[in-house]
């Protein structure tokens, strides 16, 4: 006991310190890309919803000729520079990840933000490692953990969900267990990140709900809508992963988000409710209940939409697509029991963490930031969906799957050297 108490006081002084720090960090980038997606919105909303994402493909893969580590959901970076150490998030990433990602949403590409806040909370660990006087108190496993610290601080503050997004950033690592050692540093950076967030930006949950505590009598259709929503993912992550093996056969491979604009654009046309984010439908969709035929289109929609946004190169996440396909799920059932708002809203929620805990096997995140997102009141739904979510969708996931592909590697070497040989000069 004696001998551990002053490894424990060094090991908690430090990462006090180096979390807060990272956290700050992440918070900041996640104020950075919530203002840069809205005036990015601002100059999309002058043009008609079919060429936005055209527009915008072609600006972004403008940007991939700077940085092609920039391109795609990013989630598969982060775990592989993680668990791999291959120290190819760096600061440039940080102005890339998050101008491609403003350029994706704003101009009405559909995805989320949880992938690009990985990236760009992560490229912050190389900022700090670069700091002279602080490189020599790190070594190679503590510029893993700031990597994961920084990504925590960015998703914690963009979801409104201090501990949820400490969690979300290891358990996204591993298919099977949390590390601890991982763990107590995310959570502290994803506190920070969200208190920093607080104090630049609107802080209050992600999404409002009625007022209304879960019957028992209704806990069997939380676990149905469970089971829907869960299945459902699983034909959004086959219908994701066929699509990106479709572009990856496409020659000329810079060009590829433009194509994946041309064909979101045409969903756009007849559906714009699925293109950007989404979370306003969301919104509608946990206060009022659609009709069948509707809620069918604006699912097939958003899995087309996303698929050909981001398989195609476009800068967004996946984790708010899929709670868009879990709310529209639950909000089908609550119109097949013709259901009143408080169980509406409860259903929908049991969706959206099934969808999410299905999609990427993270069944304790997805409880807990529901939770954070909607309140405690619909902890019952949330904790159910994501548990049935991730017992369907556990063996199959759409994260970690491969590394990032060989040519952002190549292409990121190649200005690496050249930055290199100026630096030298």
């Amino acid at each position: 006991m004696r001998k551990s108490l002053p490894y424990i006081g060094k090991y908690m002084s430090k990462w006090l310190v180096v979390a807060t720090f990272m956290g700050v960090s992440g918070g900041i980038s996640a104020v950075a890309l919530k203002n840069s997606i809205h005036l990015m919105g601002n100059i999309g909303q002058y043009l008609q919803p079919v060429y936005a994402p055209i527009v915008g493909g072609i600006i972004i893969s403008i940007i991939y000729l700077w940085d092609p580590m920039a391109s795609g959901f990013g989630t598969d970076h982060y775990i592989y520079e993680v668990n791999h150490d291959k120290d190819f998030l760096t600061v440039r990433t940080v102005f890339s990840k998050l101008f491609s990602t403003a350029v994706t949403l704003g101009f009405r590409g559909s995805g989320g933000v949880e992938g690009p806040m990985l990236i760009i909370g992560g490229s912050m660990a190389d900022i700090f490692s670069r700091i002279p006087f602080l490189k020599r108190f790190f070594h190679k496993e503590d510029l893993r953990i700031l990597t994961i610290c920084g990504a925590a601080g960015a998703i914690g503050a963009i979801f409104s969900s201090p501990l949820g997004g400490g969690i979300f950033v290891v358990e996204i690592l591993y298919k099977s267990s949390l590390h601890y050692g991982d763990l107590f540093p995310a959570m502290l950076s994803s506190t920070m990140g969200f208190v920093i967030y607080s104090m630049m930006a609107d802080s209050t949950p992600l999404f409002s709900i009625p007022s209304y505590l879960p019957d028992v009598n209704n806990v069997h259709w939380f676990v149905i809508t469970g089971v829907i929503a869960g299945i459902v993912s699983l034909l959004f992550m086959a219908l994701f992963s066929y699509t990106k093996r479709v572009f990856l056969e496409l020659p000329r491979r810079r060009i590829h988000p433009v194509i994946g604009g041309i064909l979101t654009g045409l969903i756009l046309l007849h559906l714009p409710a699925v293109g950007g984010t989404g979370t306003d439908m969301i919104q509608s969709l946990i206060n009022e209940r659609f009709p069948i035929t509707f809620l069918l289109l604006l699912l097939v929609g958003k899995m087309l939409a996303t698929s050909f946004t981001v398989a195609s190169g476009g800068s967004a996440g996946l984790v708010i697509p899929a709670l868009f396909i879990g709310a529209t799920v639950g909000n089908g059932v609550s119109t097949f029991l013709i259901a009143d708002a408080g169980l509406n809203s409860s259903l929908v929620i049991a969706g959206m963490a099934a969808s999410m805990a299905s999609l990427a096997n993270v069944p304790v995140a997805a409880a807990i930031m529901l939770v954070e997102m909607v309140g405690l009141r619909l902890g019952v739904p949330a904790t159910l969906g994501s548990i049935v979510g991730y017992a369907i969708g556990h063996s199959r996931v759409v994260y970690g799957v491969t590394c990032p592909d060989q040519w952002q590697f190549e292409e990121t070497a190649k200005w690496r050297n050249l930055d290199a040989k100026s630096d030298s000069h």
